[in-house]
Protein backbone atom coordinates (compact mmCIF):
# COMPACT_ATOMS: atom_id res chain seq x y z
CA UNK A 1 0.00 0.00 0.00
CA UNK A 2 2.83 2.44 0.94
CA UNK A 3 4.81 1.11 -2.13
CA UNK A 4 1.19 2.11 -4.37
CA UNK A 5 1.37 5.46 -2.63
CA UNK A 6 4.71 6.36 -3.49
CA UNK A 7 4.54 5.47 -7.09
CA UNK A 8 0.99 8.07 -7.03
CA UNK A 9 3.08 10.81 -5.56
CA UNK A 10 5.94 10.72 -7.93
CA UNK A 11 3.48 10.09 -11.17
CA UNK A 12 1.68 13.44 -9.85
CA UNK A 13 4.94 15.34 -9.09
CA UNK A 14 6.02 14.27 -12.49
CA UNK A 15 2.52 15.50 -14.27
CA UNK A 16 2.98 18.63 -12.63
CA UNK A 17 6.71 19.39 -13.63
CA UNK A 18 5.45 18.01 -17.35
CA UNK A 19 2.67 20.76 -16.83
CA UNK A 20 5.29 23.46 -15.42
CA UNK A 21 7.05 23.07 -18.66
CA UNK A 22 4.29 23.27 -20.92
CA UNK A 23 2.94 26.60 -19.02
CA UNK A 24 6.12 28.10 -19.33
CA UNK A 25 6.90 27.38 -22.67
CA UNK A 26 3.71 29.10 -24.11
CA UNK A 27 4.09 32.15 -22.02
CA UNK A 28 7.65 32.82 -23.42
CA UNK A 29 6.60 31.80 -27.19
CA UNK A 30 3.56 34.11 -26.16
CA UNK A 31 6.32 36.72 -24.69
CA UNK A 32 8.61 36.50 -27.57
CA UNK A 33 6.06 36.75 -30.08
CA UNK A 34 4.40 39.94 -28.75
CA UNK A 35 8.39 41.25 -28.54
CA UNK A 36 8.77 40.38 -32.23
CA UNK A 37 5.31 42.04 -33.23
CA UNK A 38 6.24 45.31 -31.07
CA UNK A 39 10.06 45.75 -32.74
CA UNK A 40 8.08 45.18 -36.49
CA UNK A 41 5.64 47.87 -35.61
CA UNK A 42 8.84 50.15 -35.05
CA UNK A 43 10.94 49.03 -37.85
CA UNK A 44 8.01 49.83 -40.05
CA UNK A 45 7.71 53.31 -38.50
CA UNK A 46 10.90 53.97 -38.88
CA UNK A 47 10.92 52.76 -42.72
CA UNK A 48 7.23 55.15 -42.77
CA UNK A 49 9.50 58.21 -41.15
CA UNK A 50 13.20 57.48 -43.73
CA UNK A 51 10.67 57.23 -46.63
CA UNK A 52 8.96 60.65 -45.74
CA UNK A 53 11.83 62.22 -45.66
CA UNK A 54 13.60 61.49 -48.65
CA UNK A 55 10.45 62.17 -50.36
CA UNK A 56 10.18 65.40 -48.25
CA UNK A 57 13.68 66.32 -50.01
CA UNK A 58 12.00 66.61 -53.86
CA UNK A 59 8.26 67.32 -52.36
CA UNK A 60 7.13 64.03 -53.45
CA UNK A 61 3.47 63.23 -52.32
CA UNK A 62 2.33 59.70 -53.04
CA UNK A 63 -1.12 61.34 -54.63
CA UNK A 64 -2.00 63.66 -57.29
CA UNK A 65 -4.01 66.35 -55.37
CA UNK A 66 -4.18 67.94 -52.36
CA UNK A 67 -7.30 69.74 -51.09
CA UNK A 68 -7.24 73.01 -50.04
CA UNK A 69 -9.48 75.34 -48.04
CA UNK A 70 -10.10 79.14 -48.60
CA UNK A 71 -12.64 81.30 -47.17
CA UNK A 72 -14.97 83.50 -48.82
CA UNK A 73 -16.45 87.11 -46.86
CA UNK A 74 -20.23 87.86 -48.05
CA UNK A 75 -21.85 91.02 -47.13
CA UNK A 76 -25.52 91.07 -45.93
CA UNK A 77 -27.49 93.99 -44.55
CA UNK A 78 -29.96 94.47 -41.99
CA UNK A 79 -32.48 96.62 -40.70
CA UNK A 80 -32.15 96.96 -36.75
CA UNK A 81 -35.50 98.80 -36.95
CA UNK A 82 -38.13 96.67 -38.90
CA UNK A 83 -37.39 99.23 -42.07
CA UNK A 84 -37.49 97.72 -45.23
CA UNK A 85 -34.63 96.62 -47.15
CA UNK A 86 -31.16 98.22 -49.10
CA UNK A 87 -33.31 97.82 -52.74
CA UNK A 88 -36.72 99.13 -51.51
CA UNK A 89 -34.97 102.08 -49.61
CA UNK A 90 -33.51 103.66 -52.93
CA UNK A 91 -36.53 102.71 -54.46
CA UNK A 92 -38.65 105.02 -51.61
CA UNK A 93 -35.95 107.46 -51.95
CA UNK A 94 -36.46 108.07 -56.01
CA UNK A 95 -40.55 108.47 -55.32
CA UNK A 96 -40.37 110.66 -52.96
CA UNK A 97 -38.26 112.42 -54.42
CA UNK A 98 -40.56 113.01 -57.38
CA UNK A 99 -43.48 113.53 -55.13
CA UNK A 100 -41.85 116.80 -53.38
CA UNK A 101 -40.92 117.76 -56.70
CA UNK A 102 -44.54 117.50 -57.61
CA UNK A 103 -45.97 119.46 -54.91
CA UNK A 104 -43.08 122.33 -55.45
CA UNK A 105 -44.13 122.93 -58.50
CA UNK A 106 -47.62 123.28 -57.27
CA UNK A 107 -46.38 125.55 -54.58
CA UNK A 108 -44.51 127.41 -57.55
CA UNK A 109 -41.14 126.83 -54.77
CA UNK A 110 -38.16 125.07 -56.28
CA UNK A 111 -36.17 124.90 -53.03
CA UNK A 112 -38.78 123.07 -51.06
CA UNK A 113 -38.44 119.91 -53.98
CA UNK A 114 -34.56 119.91 -52.84
CA UNK A 115 -35.23 120.24 -49.12
CA UNK A 116 -38.16 116.75 -49.86
CA UNK A 117 -34.90 114.92 -51.16
CA UNK A 118 -32.92 116.11 -48.42
CA UNK A 119 -35.34 114.57 -45.78
CA UNK A 120 -36.18 111.48 -47.67
CA UNK A 121 -32.33 110.89 -47.34
CA UNK A 122 -32.27 111.13 -43.82
CA UNK A 123 -35.22 108.75 -43.20
CA UNK A 124 -32.52 106.00 -44.90
CA UNK A 125 -29.51 107.08 -43.31
CA UNK A 126 -31.65 106.66 -40.03
CA UNK A 127 -33.67 103.59 -40.37
CA UNK A 128 -31.06 101.50 -38.64
CA UNK A 129 -29.20 99.60 -41.98
CA UNK A 130 -26.24 97.60 -40.62
CA UNK A 131 -23.45 95.26 -42.49
CA UNK A 132 -22.55 91.60 -41.03
CA UNK A 133 -20.42 89.47 -43.17
CA UNK A 134 -21.56 85.76 -43.34
CA UNK A 135 -18.01 83.19 -43.99
CA UNK A 136 -18.35 80.50 -45.87
CA UNK A 137 -15.76 77.55 -47.08
CA UNK A 138 -14.37 76.94 -50.67
CA UNK A 139 -12.79 73.47 -51.13
CA UNK A 140 -10.29 73.40 -54.43
CA UNK A 141 -8.16 70.58 -55.68
CA UNK A 142 -4.67 71.02 -56.42
CA UNK A 143 -2.22 68.78 -57.91
CA UNK A 144 0.63 68.04 -56.48
CA UNK A 145 2.57 66.67 -58.80
CA UNK A 146 6.19 66.40 -59.67
CA UNK A 147 5.87 68.97 -62.56
CA UNK A 148 3.56 71.22 -60.91
CA UNK A 149 4.96 71.43 -57.55
CA UNK A 150 7.78 73.29 -56.64
CA UNK A 151 11.09 72.04 -55.94
CA UNK A 152 12.59 73.90 -52.37
CA UNK A 153 12.68 72.01 -50.13
CA UNK A 154 11.02 72.55 -46.90
CA UNK A 155 13.52 72.15 -44.24
CA UNK A 156 10.79 73.12 -41.47
CA UNK A 157 9.39 70.00 -41.73
CA UNK A 158 12.32 67.63 -42.35
CA UNK A 159 13.85 68.93 -38.66
CA UNK A 160 11.06 68.46 -37.10
CA UNK A 161 10.37 64.94 -38.46
CA UNK A 162 13.84 64.13 -37.06
CA UNK A 163 12.97 65.58 -33.40
CA UNK A 164 10.04 63.57 -33.54
CA UNK A 165 12.43 60.72 -33.84
CA UNK A 166 14.99 61.49 -31.58
CA UNK A 167 12.13 60.77 -28.73
CA UNK A 168 11.56 57.21 -30.41
CA UNK A 169 14.84 55.94 -30.74
CA UNK A 170 16.17 54.75 -27.67
CA UNK A 171 12.63 52.45 -26.96
CA UNK A 172 13.25 51.24 -30.59
CA UNK A 173 17.12 50.52 -29.40
CA UNK A 174 16.26 48.46 -26.70
CA UNK A 175 13.40 46.04 -28.59
CA UNK A 176 15.99 45.66 -31.48
CA UNK A 177 18.60 44.27 -29.04
CA UNK A 178 15.51 42.15 -27.79
CA UNK A 179 15.35 40.52 -30.95
CA UNK A 180 19.06 40.07 -30.99
CA UNK A 181 19.67 42.31 -33.70
CA UNK A 182 23.57 43.08 -34.62
CA UNK A 183 24.71 45.74 -32.24
CA UNK A 184 26.67 46.95 -34.76
CA UNK A 185 23.89 47.46 -37.29
CA UNK A 186 21.84 49.19 -34.15
CA UNK A 187 24.93 51.46 -33.06
CA UNK A 188 25.70 52.18 -36.83
CA UNK A 189 22.16 53.31 -37.48
CA UNK A 190 21.89 55.76 -34.26
CA UNK A 191 25.45 57.40 -35.18
CA UNK A 192 24.23 58.07 -39.02
CA UNK A 193 21.28 59.34 -37.82
CA UNK A 194 23.27 61.77 -35.65
CA UNK A 195 25.12 62.74 -39.12
CA UNK A 196 21.91 63.07 -41.00
CA UNK A 197 20.67 65.61 -38.03
CA UNK A 198 24.19 68.06 -38.87
CA UNK A 199 23.66 67.82 -42.46
CA UNK A 200 19.92 68.98 -42.08
CA UNK A 201 20.81 71.84 -39.84
CA UNK A 202 23.22 72.82 -42.47
CA UNK A 203 20.14 72.65 -45.07
CA UNK A 204 22.58 70.28 -47.62
CA UNK A 205 20.49 68.59 -50.04
CA UNK A 206 22.73 66.19 -51.12
CA UNK A 207 24.45 65.08 -48.13
CA UNK A 208 20.74 64.63 -46.63
CA UNK A 209 19.56 62.27 -49.51
CA UNK A 210 23.18 60.16 -48.98
CA UNK A 211 22.64 60.12 -45.43
CA UNK A 212 18.84 59.00 -45.60
CA UNK A 213 19.62 56.68 -48.14
CA UNK A 214 22.46 54.96 -45.86
CA UNK A 215 19.77 54.81 -42.73
CA UNK A 216 16.94 53.20 -44.92
CA UNK A 217 20.39 50.51 -45.92
CA UNK A 218 19.59 49.33 -42.07
CA UNK A 219 15.97 48.80 -42.76
CA UNK A 220 16.36 45.22 -44.61
CA UNK A 221 18.70 44.21 -41.76
CA UNK A 222 16.10 44.97 -39.23
CA UNK A 223 13.89 43.17 -40.88
CA UNK A 224 15.70 40.01 -41.15
CA UNK A 225 15.02 39.05 -37.31
CA UNK A 226 11.58 41.69 -36.87
CA UNK A 227 9.36 39.37 -39.79
CA UNK A 228 9.09 36.28 -41.39
CA UNK A 229 7.58 37.35 -44.11
CA UNK A 230 10.31 37.16 -47.54
CA UNK A 231 7.43 39.35 -49.50
CA UNK A 232 8.43 42.21 -47.08
CA UNK A 233 12.14 41.59 -46.89
CA UNK A 234 12.29 41.37 -50.94
CA UNK A 235 10.42 44.80 -50.87
CA UNK A 236 12.84 46.72 -48.69
CA UNK A 237 15.81 45.27 -50.24
CA UNK A 238 14.46 46.53 -53.76
CA UNK A 239 13.11 49.82 -51.84
CA UNK A 240 16.90 50.06 -50.54
CA UNK A 241 18.17 50.05 -54.33
CA UNK A 242 15.14 52.08 -55.46
CA UNK A 243 16.45 54.85 -52.68
CA UNK A 244 20.12 54.74 -53.52
CA UNK A 245 19.36 55.86 -57.25
CA UNK A 246 16.61 58.55 -56.32
CA UNK A 247 19.65 59.86 -53.72
CA UNK A 248 22.07 60.25 -56.53
CA UNK A 249 19.58 62.60 -58.27
CA UNK A 250 21.38 66.14 -57.47
CA UNK A 251 24.34 64.58 -58.65
CA UNK A 252 23.46 63.62 -61.78
CA UNK A 253 25.55 60.23 -61.70
CA UNK A 254 23.49 58.19 -64.30
CA UNK A 255 25.80 55.49 -64.53
CA UNK A 256 25.74 54.50 -60.66
CA UNK A 257 21.80 55.12 -61.13
CA UNK A 258 21.47 52.77 -63.72
CA UNK A 259 23.45 49.68 -61.17
CA UNK A 260 21.25 50.72 -58.75
CA UNK A 261 18.05 50.50 -60.38
CA UNK A 262 19.29 47.07 -62.39
CA UNK A 263 19.75 45.58 -58.65
CA UNK A 264 16.09 46.84 -57.83
CA UNK A 265 14.69 44.83 -61.02
CA UNK A 266 17.31 41.88 -59.95
CA UNK A 267 16.05 41.53 -56.27
CA UNK A 268 12.26 42.31 -57.35
CA UNK A 269 12.05 39.51 -59.79
CA UNK A 270 12.90 37.21 -57.23
CA UNK A 271 9.29 37.64 -56.62
CA UNK A 272 8.14 36.39 -59.66
CA UNK A 273 9.12 32.86 -59.65
CA UNK A 274 7.94 32.65 -55.63
CA UNK A 275 5.42 29.83 -54.93
CA UNK A 276 4.86 30.95 -51.38
CA UNK A 277 2.81 34.34 -52.50
CA UNK A 278 -1.04 34.78 -51.92
CA UNK A 279 -3.07 34.96 -55.59
CA UNK A 280 -4.64 38.13 -54.54
CA UNK A 281 -0.68 39.69 -55.09
CA UNK A 282 0.07 38.05 -57.75
CA UNK A 283 -0.88 40.97 -59.98
CA UNK A 284 0.14 43.94 -58.14
CA UNK A 285 3.69 42.28 -58.02
CA UNK A 286 3.54 41.98 -61.60
CA UNK A 287 2.35 45.12 -62.43
CA UNK A 288 5.42 46.57 -59.79
CA UNK A 289 8.14 44.41 -61.74
CA UNK A 290 6.84 46.58 -65.02
CA UNK A 291 6.88 49.86 -63.61
CA UNK A 292 10.30 48.92 -61.57
CA UNK A 293 12.08 47.91 -65.02
CA UNK A 294 10.05 51.02 -66.68
CA UNK A 295 12.32 53.05 -64.13
CA UNK A 296 15.30 51.69 -65.89
CA UNK A 297 14.17 52.95 -68.87
CA UNK A 298 13.68 56.64 -67.07
CA UNK A 299 17.81 56.47 -66.31
CA UNK A 300 18.37 55.67 -70.25
CA UNK A 301 16.57 59.00 -71.11
CA UNK A 302 18.26 60.91 -68.25
CA UNK A 303 15.79 62.96 -67.20
CA UNK A 304 15.29 63.95 -63.56
CA UNK A 305 11.52 64.58 -63.77
CA UNK A 306 10.74 61.63 -65.63
CA UNK A 307 12.54 59.62 -62.93
CA UNK A 308 10.53 61.15 -60.16
CA UNK A 309 7.27 60.78 -61.94
CA UNK A 310 7.59 56.70 -62.59
CA UNK A 311 9.44 56.74 -58.70
CA UNK A 312 6.79 58.23 -56.96
CA UNK A 313 4.06 56.06 -59.17
CA UNK A 314 6.56 53.21 -57.92
CA UNK A 315 6.26 53.56 -54.07
CA UNK A 316 2.29 53.77 -54.24
CA UNK A 317 2.30 50.54 -56.16
CA UNK A 318 4.86 48.70 -53.61
CA UNK A 319 3.33 49.91 -50.75
CA UNK A 320 -0.11 48.42 -51.69
CA UNK A 321 1.44 45.37 -51.61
Amino acid sequence: MKKFKKISYLVLIIIIAILLVVIYSTISAGSSKNEKSKALAEVEFLEMKLETMLNQMNNIETRNYDVSVSEISKQKQSQQSGGTSEAESSEEGANGGGSSKQGSSKQGGSSDGGEGNDTKKQESSSSGNSQSSETSKKFELEPIGVLSTSQDVKWGNIKNEIEILYSSIPTITLDLYQLNVSQEDVLGFNKEFDTLTTIVKSENKEEALASLSKLYEFIPKFLQNATDDEVDKVIANTKNDIFKAYSKLDSKNWEEIGKDTKQAIDKFSKLLSSTNIEQSKQYKISKTFVMVNELQNAVEVQDESVFLIKYKNILEEINNI
